[in-house]
């Protein structure tokens, strides 16, 4: 298994829009094999088994392509793939951690969002599996730290933003998340507080 990797069930989607704009004469697949590695071009036409791990760098290259293509380089195109992909997983229940979420009601106090954070935030390994993810309470905003990042590209930054608004959207909260690469390898994602919690101790 290649060191940095990315579960099937955040591949699949992107594959099968890959595979539909290929299959629709969007992208030819001489343009396709001329922009791509030759595993991701293998992956288009492969059964994407959820719980598999794949090689990161095949993900980026092909999300890379959808998002030019299909999206027109637009962040909110990523963000839209993001919340949708948050639904679909969502609506499976496979994941304990979006059970959890779902359920959670409005949080009344600083300790208590940053243990509902950093309980729904245990996903991403289920995700990514090389991914160092920390979250923090600064006076005034919740924090999520992803280190050792280098291979999680600028694509993803946005899909993660519309992931984790649409966590917001189900559960009620009209809060809404930024990003911001500090370091190469350091993608700092950042959501506003309330007032009720912020400057709290």
């Amino acid at each position: 298994m290649p060191s940095e990797c990315v579960k099937g069930t955040l591949l699949l989607g992107v594959v099968v829009s890959v595979r539909r704009l290929r299959d629709r004469g969007v992208i030819s697949p001489d343009a396709l094999e001329a922009r791509v590695s030759k595993e991701a071009v293998a992956l288009v036409d492969q059964k994407i088994e959820i719980a598999r791990w794949y090689p990161m760098h095949a993900f980026c290259e092909l999300i890379d392509v959808d998002w030019v293509i299909a999206g027109r380089g637009e962040p909110t195109y990523l963000e839209d793939q993001g919340a949708r992909s948050a639904d679909r997983l969502f609506d499976t229940r496979m994941y304990q951690q979006l059970d959890f979420a779902e359920r959670s009601g409005k949080v009344e106090s600083r300790e208590r969002l940053i243990r509902q954070a950093r309980l729904i935030t245990t996903i991403t390994g289920s995700f990514y599996n090389f991914l160092k993810v920390d979250v923090t309470l600064a006076e005034r905003s919740l924090d999520i730290v992803y280190a050792n990042a280098t291979a999680f590209a600028k694509p993803l930054e946005h899909t993660t933003v519309g992931f984790m608004n649409q966590i917001n959207v189900r559960q009620g909260s009209k809060r809404r998340w930024t990003s911001e690469r500090v370091r190469p390898d350091e993608v700092h994602f950042r959501m506003s507080l309330p007032e009720r919690l912020a400057g709290q101790t």
